[in-house]
């Protein structure tokens, strides 16, 4: 770390000791660390920069991504950097007004420094019209560690942005969204941000905008969440991704990992872009060795997804904190079951569960009711350290003498589109494919949070509907739900239509 960065990283970690940690999440601030920032920077070719180059700092902080980036600068023949410093923190601006003056006297390059106490997505156009031209100049290079807050819907920094938001907005992709507009013509920019993006219906838009303008030149991962935000101790999965500005879309993506910020023991992969973004909803594949590699290889060979072979994945029916006077602890006449993720257990369903979770619900409210059947449970959430994402249990209809059944919606159900009878052997089919090792690895490969989303279930490449059938026969002779015996069946059918 040179002489720049360390006195800016000295000033950063005096602020930070002067604040708690939950006013700093109130602002959706968390800090970039040296090491990081170094990192960063070394994404951009600034090998082949102009002499007088341009970059944005969007959501500056106290600037400790500029001042890695300066310091990379000056490896090369780089003679002027004009920087911009966007932030509307107010209680750093004195931490970054002497940073900034840091930057101009001890580098070895001309550098000029604004800075615009400003909030970066409102201050851009004139009354929010992306009609105008924006009040920011084009970039060569944009940097940035944005803020990760979810915002209501409407609110001053949507307005206009229609075309990126589905759900729920976050600061973070509306700052990715106004930095591709400000960067120029083949310019780069690197963005420490969520994965959450990479898919799910939420973030469709703003990845069909992103790749509509963009491609991604390099990704790189953590295995440790934990350790990303070391002095913040944020739980974050998180990842750091250079992209250009270019119609021309890049044949390659640089995908690295490491297990924390160190960055001592980073691995490399080099994956075709069309494996990386593919599909009409333009996923994110993030594979971080040759053997992801080879799991996105498998899976993909199959050719049908479940709405294709008329069946469908969704979300349980019960959100329990709105229907809470509905839910009983115990059986009466009008309940009936209300089946929760704790109650899929070694692929089976266990009922009831000891948890103090409600395991009945009252059938006045018919909305929260579905035909008691067979059906394929997921468990819609774990926890980062579980050994599995995909957690499935097979759901019998004659071990419980109901008519009708509800779901928590914290479960994912798979039934026929057309709501009719399953045949059981489809199910122990498709519990064969999901409680498998491959499907497993897949899925972590596409969804780097703790959430199975119905929807990403339901693009997931399968095997005909006449291979998951005798996947489930062969599964329902051998009577035995592992995850060992489904990796047995799976590899062998796997070996057979190769």
């Amino acid at each position: 770390m040179g002489q720049l960065l360390s006195s800016i990283v000295r000033n950063t970690n005096e602020f930070l000791q002067s604040k708690s940690k939950t006013e700093r999440k109130d602002i959706g601030q968390f800090f970039t660390d040296e090491s990081t920032a170094q990192f960063m920077a070394r994404m951009f070719k600034l090998k082949s920069a102009k002499k007088n180059i341009s970059v944005l700092d969007a959501g500056a902080g106290t600037g400790v991504l500029t001042a890695a980036f300066i310091e990379e600068a000056e490896k090369y023949s780089i003679e002027e950097v004009n920087i911009t410093l966007v932030e509307d923190d107010l209680e750093v601006m004195d931490v970054l007004y002497r940073n900034s003056l840091l930057m101009k006297e001890k580098s070895n390059i001309r550098i000029n420094v604004k800075i615009l106490k400003e909030n970066y997505i409102t201050m851009q156009f004139e009354g929010n019209d992306l009609n105008c031209q924006s009040v920011l100049d084009d970039f060569d290079f944009v940097i940035s560690n944005p803020p990760y807050k979810k915002i209501p819907r409407k609110c001053d920094e949507t307005i206009g942005l229609d075309y990126v938001i589905s759900g729920s907005p976050n600061l973070y992709f509306l700052f990715m969204t106004l930095s591709i507009r400000n960067l120029k013509e083949n310019g780069e920019m690197v963005y420490i941000i969520p994965r959450s993006w990479t898919s799910g219906a939420y973030f469709k838009k703003f990845r069909e905008h992103l790749f509509a303008f963009c491609s991604i030149e390099a990704v790189h991962l953590f295995v440790s969440r934990k350790d990303v935000f070391k002095t913040e101790n944020v739980l974050q999965e998180t990842m750091i991704i250079k992209l250009v500005k270019s119609r021309n879309k890049k044949t390659y993506v640089n995908i690295s990992s490491s297990i924390d910020t160190s960055f001592e023991d980073v691995y490399n992969i080099v994956v075709p872009h069309d494996i990386v973004v593919r599909g009409r909803n333009a996923y994110v594949y993030l594979p971080t060795d040759e053997h992801q590699l080879e799991v996105l290889r498998t899976i993909d060979s199959f050719k049908f997804d479940l709405p294709s072979i008329g069946l469908k994945a969704k979300t349980g029916l019960t959100v329990n904190f709105r229907n809470r006077k509905f839910l009983k602890n115990v059986q009466e006449k009008n309940t009936t079951l209300l089946l929760h993720a704790s109650n899929i257990q070694n692929g089976r369903i266990v009922y009831p569960m000891k948890d103090g979770k409600e395991q009945y619900i009252n059938i006045s409210n018919g909305g929260l009711l579905q035909k008691n059947k067979d059906y394929l449970l997921f468990k819609r959430f774990s926890s980062k350290e579980e050994s599995k994402r995909l957690q499935v249990g097979v759901y019998l209809k004659e071990d419980f003498n109901h008519e009708y059944i509800s779901t928590d919606n914290k479960v994912n159900f798979i039934e026929k589109i057309d709501k009719e009878e399953l045949p059981r052997h489809v199910i122990y089919g498709l519990y064969c494919l999901f409680n498998s090792t491959l499907y497993d690895q897949y899925y972590r490969i596409l969804n780097g949070s703790t959430q199975v989303n119905a929807t990403e279930v339901n693009q997931m490449p399968i095997p005909s509907i006449e291979s998951i059938e005798k996947l489930g026969c062969k599964l329902l002779v051998r009577d035995n739900l592992s995850i060992f015996a489904c990796d047995i069946i799976l590899n062998d059918f796997i070996c057979e239509e190769k």
